[in-house]
């Protein structure tokens, strides 16, 4: 099955429409066709770790359009709410990708008799929902967000992820065709203490260092807890009329709306501010601007925490309660949920606090301590 681009500039896949079970019939011939080009042999050499680690981090800028599959076996509870979030982390996410440069790109998400893209442009982006023939326009920024799909393509995750870890040791891994393409590849292995994560291998375009295929191993595991990787790619820009929104027409719902950031609702007069030092990692600058969130830690090991106010406080308490696991901590109550890699406590002294990252329990219990001995 093709995809075809309409007139519109909208995504047509009508078996996908009708069943889900094409989807997946695709996507299994998808990883099937090259099968010859995957057997073909593969330079036993690629570029030196640390250069290739360069041109990822530097590769926004080349324009590329393809097919794209993550799936995530973090486990996630469904947590009120959020669970379009926990579903892309914990299941298999299939998305169709333009990108002609950092401020306009176009991912399209294909959903079981669904299709939902998200365009964005200079100074905007919007939303086009194909089963609802709703279209929102969002303007502004959001310093800080919750995840979308679009943070999941290989190398929106692989650039994010190196830049975090800029300080970790880099190993050469063997190159591997993806999608076709010879991509060579690395490994960075955590400096720091205190991650989830074991490891991070990423295999990329050795020429202009666009990722290609994305996993993460936590640690404990032998097997990758989350894959990103392309099943058809193209290093070519896409064509102008793809990356706009379809043009209104009779019949179409639309709507704008502000880019409203996700901790916005909390910084307030009785917002709380986190702690100067949490588990021995100082506070660094305020989240987006935002006094009642801090960034903790270094490399993987960042995690951030943030003060949750009043009734809300209470609400985040009792919903986490439902799910989590309770720690003793003296002076305080705390609960936390892990998901392989990911992990979320929630501290309540007093005040409440949610803390989440990719860091693991005994620095959690740590963190714990300090909120509930009310550092703050």
């Amino acid at each position: 099955m093709r995809h075809v681009a309409r007139a519109d500039g909208t995504v047509v896949a009508a078996q996908t429409r009708r069943r889900w079970i094409v989807v997946l019939s695709v996507v299994a011939l998808l990883s099937a066709v090259p099968v010859v080009l995957a057997h073909r042999p593969v330079p036993a050499t690629g570029p030196d770790p640390a250069a290739l680690r360069d041109r990822i981090v530097a590769s926004a800028g080349q324009a590329y359009q393809g097919y794209a599959q993550s799936a995530g076996a973090l486990g996630l509870p469904p947590l009120p709410h959020l669970e379009q979030v926990t579903a892309l982390v914990s299941g298999t996410t299939q998305m169709r990708v333009w990108h002609g440069g950092p401020d306009r790109w176009r991912v399209d998400v294909l959903g079981p008799g669904t299709e939902r893209g998200l365009y964005r442009l200079p100074g905007e982006q919007y939303l086009w929902d194909y089963a609802e023939n709703q279209l929102t326009r969002i303007v502004g920024e959001q310093p800080l967000r919750l995840p979308r799909a679009a943070d999941l393509t290989p190398p929106e995750l692989a650039r994010r992820l190196l830049r975090l870890a800029a300080g970790d040791r880099l190993e050469p891994l063997a190159a591997r065709r993806v999608a076709g393409m010879v991509a060579a590849g690395i490994r960075v292995v955590p400096a720091v203490p205190g991650t989830t994560v074991a490891h991070l291998d990423v295999w990329a375009d050795p020429a202009t260092g666009l990722p290609l295929q994305a996993e993460i191993t936590a640690r404990g595991e032998r097997r990758p807890v989350f894959v990103t990787r392309f099943l058809e790619v193209a290093l070519t820009a896409p064509a102008p009329a793809v990356l706009v929104p379809p043009d209104r027409r009779p019949g179409m719902g639309y709507t704008t709306t502000s880019a409203a950031d996700v901790l916005a609702g909390l910084d307030r007069g009785d917002s709380l501010t986190p702690p100067d030092r949490l588990a021995g990692h100082p506070r660094q600058a305020a989240v987006g601007g935002i006094s009642s969130a801090g960034v903790y830690g270094a490399g993987l090991a960042r995690f951030v925490a943030v003060g949750v106010p009043g009734r809300l406080g209470d609400d985040v308490f009792g919903t986490a309660s439902r799910w989590g696991r309770r720690l003793t901590v003296p002076g305080g109550d705390a609960v936390l949920i892990t998901a392989g890699l990911l992990s979320l406590l929630v501290v309540r002294a007093g005040r409440t606090y949610l803390v989440a990252g990719l860091v693991d329990e005994p620095l959690l219990r740590r963190v714990a301590a300090d909120l509930a001995g009310g550092t703050a």
